[in-house]
C-alpha cells in the first residue's frame, strides 16, 4: 500500500452527487427530513469552508458533494416550502457559492494537473480570471494526502503503524476515560490518553473557557494526570507528522467519506464531533509558534470498534501495570504492591494503620495523624500555617492548690466548650445575592450547619485566633490550592458567626472560589449547578486537607491500579472484605476530614452476558447521585427508597453500550450492577432532576419524591453484610466465619450497623436549568431567646419556625443527612 492520493475529477463526483440525492429523497419520510439534511449538509460544508481559511486546505471532494447535494435538494423542495423558508435556504446558498466555486476550480485543476494535458489557454486564462485560484496543486504523497480528508479508515492506519517508516511519526490520541484506555486501547507505542472530562475541566460548562484557553493549559493540566512517557510524547506533539484521534465508536457508519456520504449525513452524529475541542485547542490555540501541529489531526473511522473488528485482539493492548509495579517493589516494600494475601497478613490491627481512624477535632487523644511536610513559605499567607506554639514555663503551684484550680478550670472549660458548640448549631445568617450566586448559598448553608465542619475548623470556637486547623493542611499537594480556598471558607464561617441574625455578603469568598475553581466556572455571574459547586468544595477542602502517606506518583500510580492477579482475586473476595481492602487502599492516596466525614463507596459490576466474566470496581463518592423512576401515571408517589432501588437496579448494556469483554474479546452484551458498601457519617443525596433530551436539551423532572424529614432515613438495608457476595453465595470463596475473622484484623472505620440518619439540610430548585432560583431549608437549635427550628434561607432573608410540610416539597434537589 502507497501512501498517494488521486483527486476524483468533477464528472465523477457529479454521479455520486445524482446518486445520494436520490438517496436521500427515497429515504426521507416527509418535506422537514429534506429540510434537515439540507440544513446539516449546508453546515457540514461551512465547517470544511472554515477549515480551509484557517490551514489552506480542507477535504475538497467532500465539501464539493455537500454543496451540490444541497443544490439539488434546495430544487427539489423549492415549491413545497413557505416563501420565508424557500427565500432562507436561497440565501444560504447563494452566500456559500463563491466558496463553492474556489473548490470546484481546485478540484478542477488537480485532476487536469494530475492528468498531465492541462490546456496552456487555461492556464492564461486562470491567471486572469476574477475568481482565484485557492492553492496551487501539491505534489501529493506521504503524509500530505490527509490534509485533505477529515477521516483516516482503520486499514489505513493499520498500514502506518506498521510501517517502518510512517510509524513512529504517526501518534494516537485515544480520547476515552482512563479506565476504558487502560482496559483496551490501539497496540502502538506513540499513544497517549487524554480523558474527556479533564478537557471539559479546564474548558467549562458550555465551552465557555474555550476562547481565552491556550494549548499550555492543556499540557499543565496534562501534566498531573499523564504518565511521565505520555506526558514527553504530548510535548513533542509538533514532531509528529500526523495525529490520529479516536474513542470508542465515532463514525461508525462511515464505511468511505465519498461512497458512503448518504450513511454519514443521515447519522445521529453527524455534527457533534466529540473531537472539535481538543483539535481547536491543539490546532489553534498555540500559545508558542514552536507548538503548532504540521498537520491537522485526523480521526479515525469508527474508533477502537471498528479497529478491533478488523485486526481483533491481536491489535489491542492493556496497560501493562505488571512493569509499574516491579519497579515500584524494587524501591517501596508498600504491602498494597503485593498479592492481596501478603496485605492481609500486614493488617492485624486497627492501631498499626498509618492514619487516624477519624477526625477528633475536639479531642484528640489516641489519634494518630501521619501529616504532609509543611512548606516554610507561601505564595498567599492565608496558605501559610501558623508557627509553632512556644513551649512556656509554667508557674509551680502547691498540690492542693493545683488540684483545685485544675477542677475548676476544667468545669469552666467544659461548660463553655459545650456554650460554644450550641451556637455553632443556632445561628442563622443570610447571605446577599451577588447576582445568580444562589447556587452558591444555598450550599454554604447547608455545609454551615454541619457539626463535623464547624467542630473540626472552630473546636474552641476561637474565631479570631490561630485555628487548629492549620496544621492538618498540606501545601505540598499539587492538587490543592495550598490552603487558600479551605482558609477562605473558614474565614466565611467566622464572617457568618459575627453576622447571627443578619446577613453577609460573601463578596470575596466568590472571588476566591471562581478564581480556584476549574476555568474559573464560578468565576461569573451566570446561573450554575448547586451540585457542581458542591462538588467543588468538597474536592477542594479534601486536596488542601489531604494526609496522603504515598507521595511518590509512580508509587501512588501502582496503588491506585491493580495487576490482573489481583482484579481476578477480588472478584472471588465477598463484599465486605473486597470492598474494606479497597477502602484502606484508598485510604494510602485519599485521607482527610472530607473522606472520613462526608465520603461513602459503592461497587460498579460489569457482566458478561455470554461467558459470565465480571469486573467489579469500588469508587468512593461524596454525593450519592439517584435517579428518579418514571412511574406510569402522573399522580405516582415517588419515595426516595424508590430512587434508592432504582440506583441499585441491574442495568443492560445493548446496542452502542456493549462492553468489551476481555474474555470473549469482544463487545458484548453486558449488564451493570451498582451497590452500596460504605456508608458515610454525613450523607447528601442528589436527586438526577435534569434529562437530557434526545434533541439534545435539558428538561427538569418536577417529580415529587417524599422523603423522610422528621422520621428516621434507614439505610441498613442497603449496606452489605459480611457473607454476602454480588453474585450470591460462592461456594469455592471465603466462608462468612473465615470473613468476620479476617475484618476483625482490619479497621472498621464507623462501619458498624445501624445506618440512621436525620435529614437537616434542603438545596431547592425552582425553575429550569437557565432561569431558575436556588433556597435550601436548614434545621436550626432553639434557644430561651428564640425558636429556630427549620429555617428557610432565601439568599439574605431567614424565615424562621418553618413546618415539615414545607421542608418536604417537590423543588427539593439535595437533601443533607446526619448519621444518628
Amino acid at each position: 500500500m502507497e501512501l498517494s492520493l488521486q483527486f476524483k475529477t468533477v464528472t465523477e463526483l457529479n454521479v455520486i452527487v445524482t446518486s445520494t440525492y436520490k438517496d436521500l429523497v427515497k429515504s426521507a419520510p416527509s418535506i422537514t427530513k429534506l429540510l434537515q439534511y439540507q440544513v446539516t449538509l449546508l453546515e457540514l460544508f461551512t465547517n470544511q469552508t472554515r477549515k480551509l481559511e484557517r490551514t489552506g486546505y480542507c477535504d475538497y471532494e467532500f465539501a464539493y458533494i455537500c454543496y451540490s447535494v444541497a443544490l439539488l435538494l434546495y430544487g427539489h423542495i423549492e415549491n413545497d416550502v413557505s416563501k420565508e423558508f424557500q427565500s432562507s435556504l436561497k440565501t444560504s446558498l447563494i452566500k456559500r457559492r463563491g466558496q463553492f466555486d474556489n473548490i470546484k476550480h481546485f478540484l478542477q485543476d488537480a485532476s487536469t494537473s494530475e492528468s498531465g494535458d492541462e490546456d496552456p489557454l487555461m492556464q492564461r486564462f486562470q491567471k486572469l480570471s476574477s475568481v482565484p485560484k485557492v492553492n496551487s496543486i501539491p505534489t501529493i504523497g506521504g503524509f500530505d494526502l490527509y490534509k485533505y480528508r477529515d477521516f483516516i479508515s482503520p486499514k489505513e492506519l493499520h498500514f502506518l503503524i506498521n510501517s517502518v517508516t510512517h510509524g513512529q511519526s504517526t501518534l494516537l490520541i485515544d480520547f476515552r476515560e482512563s479506565k476504558d484506555y487502560n482496559h483496551n486501547h490501539i497496540n502502538h507505542s506513540e499513544i497517549i490518553n487524554i480523558e474527556p472530562t479533564l478537557l471539559k475541566s479546564i474548558i467549562g460548562p458550555d465551552d465557555k473557557n474555550l476562547e481565552t484557553l491556550t494549548d499550555q493549559d492543556l499540557e499543565e493540566k496534562l501534566k498531573l494526570h499523564l504518565p511521565k512517557e505520555q506526558y514527553q510524547k504530548f510535548q513533542s506533539r509538533y514532531k509528529y507528522d500526523l495525529i490520529v484521534l479516536y474513542n470508542l465508536n465515532f463514525g461508525i457508519n462511515f464505511v468511505d467519506r465519498i461512497s458512503g456520504i448518504k450513511s454519514f449525513i443521515l447519522s445521529d452524529r453527524t455534527l457533534n464531533n466529540p473531537f472539535s475541542n481538543l483539535i481547536e485547542i491543539l490546532m489553534f490555540k498555540n500559545k508558542y509558534i514552536s507548538s503548532h501541529l504540521r498537520r491537522y489531526p485526523i480521526i479515525l473511522a469508527g474508533g477502537v470498534y471498528n479497529w478491533h473488528a478488523i485486526y481483533g485482539d491481536e491489535s489491542l493492548a492493556r496497560t501493562l501495570q505488571s512493569q509499574i509495579l516491579t519497579q515500584s517493589v524494587a524501591r517501596s516494600p508498600s504491602p498494597y504492591l503485593r498479592k492481596f494475601g501478603e496485605y492481609l497478613s500486614t493488617a492485624k490491627s486497627t492501631s498499626s494503620t498509618p492514619v487516624s481512624n477519624s477526625f477528633s477535632p475536639i479531642q484528640q487523644a489516641n489519634t494518630v495523624v501521619v501529616r504532609a511536610p509543611l512548606a516554610t513559605t507561601a505564595s498567599n499567607t492565608a496558605a501559610s500555617p501558623p508557627p509553632p506554639p512556644q513551649q512556656q514555663q509554667q508557674p509551680k503551684l502547691t498540690r492542693a492548690s493545683s488540684s483545685t484550680l485544675t477542677v475548676t478550670k476544667a468545669k469552666e472549660s467544659k461548660e463553655k466548650e459545650k456554650s460554644n458548640m450550641k451556637f455553632l448549631e443556632q445561628y442563622a445568617t443570610g447571605l446577599v445575592n451577588l447576582g445568580n450566586s444562589c447556587y452558591m448559598n444555598c450550599i454554604l448553608q447547608c455545609l454551615g450547619a454541619t457539626p463535623q465542619l464547624t467542630a473540626f475548623f472552630f473546636p474552641n470556637f476561637n474565631v479570631s485566633g490561630v485555628n487548629s486547623y492549620r496544621q492538618h493542611i498540606n501545601v505540598n499537594n499539587r492538587l490543592g490550592t495550598k490552603g487558600i480556598l479551605t482558609n477562605n471558607f473558614v474565614g466565611l464561617l467566622a464572617d457568618m458567626f459575627k453576622s447571627n441574625g443578619a446577613s453577609f455578603c460573601p463578596t470575596n469568598f466568590k472571588k476566591v472560589a471562581g478564581s480556584l475553581s476549574p476555568g474559573q466556572q464560578f468565576a461569573t455571574f451566570d446561573q450554575q449547578d448547586c451540585i457542581e459547586f458542591l462538588n467543588f468544595i468538597l474536592d477542594g477542602l479534601h486536596e488542601d486537607l489531604n494526609q496522603m502517606v504515598i507521595s511518590n506518583p509512580e508509587e501512588k500510580k501502582a496503588v491506585s491500579e491493580l495487576t490482573l492477579e489481583q482484579e481476578k482475586t477480588r472478584e472471588l473476595l465477598p463484599i465486605r472484605l473486597a470492598s474494606t481492602i479497597e477502602w484502606e487502599r484508598y485510604l494510602k492516596l485519599n485521607f482527610s476530614i472530607v473522606v472520613d466525614y462526608f465520603q461513602g463507596q459503592h461497587l460498579s459490576q460489569l457482566r458478561c452476558l455470554e461467558c459470565g466474566l465480571t469486573s467489579t470496581t469500588y469508587n468512593s463518592f461524596s454525593i450519592l447521585s439517584l435517579p428518579i423512576p418514571e412511574k406510569l401515571g402522573s399522580t405516582s408517589n415517588i419515595s426516595l427508597d424508590d430512587c434508592l432501588k432504582e440506583f441499585v437496579t441491574t442495568e443492560l448494556l445493548d446496542e452502542n453500550n456493549k462492553w468489551h469483554c476481555p474474555n470473549c474479546k469482544k463487545f458484548t452484551r453486558s449488564t451493570k450492577k451498582i451497590s452500596i458498601t460504605r456508608l458515610p457519617q454525613v450523607l447528601i443525596i442528589h436527586f438526577k432532576r435534569f434529562k437530557v433530551s434526545p434533541t439534545g436539551y435539558f428538561n427538569k423532572m418536577d417529580t415529587f419524591i417524599n422523603y423522610p424529614v422528621k422520621e428516621t432515613l434507614d439505610l441498613t438495608s442497603y449496606w452489605p453484610e459480611a457473607g454476602t457476595y454480588i453474585n450470591g453465595t460462592n461456594k469455592d470463596s471465603i466462608t462468612k466465619e473465615k470473613e468476620e475473622q479476617i475484618l476483625s484484623t482490619l479497621p472498621t472505620r464507623n462501619q458498624i450497623p445501624p445506618f440512621r440518619y436525620k435529614l437537616y439540610g434542603v438545596a431547592n430548585h425552582y425553575g429550569n436549568l437557565t432561569t431558575g432560583h436556588y433556597t435550601s431549608y436548614v434545621y436550626k437549635q432553639s434557644d430561651n431567646k428564640k425558636t429556630r427550628g427549620w429555617c428557610y434561607f432565601d439568599d439574605s432573608k431567614v424565615t424562621y419556625n418553618c413546618r415539615e410540610s414545607q421542608v418536604l416539597n417537590k423543588n427539593a434537589y439535595c437533601l443533607f443527612y446526619q448519621r444518628i
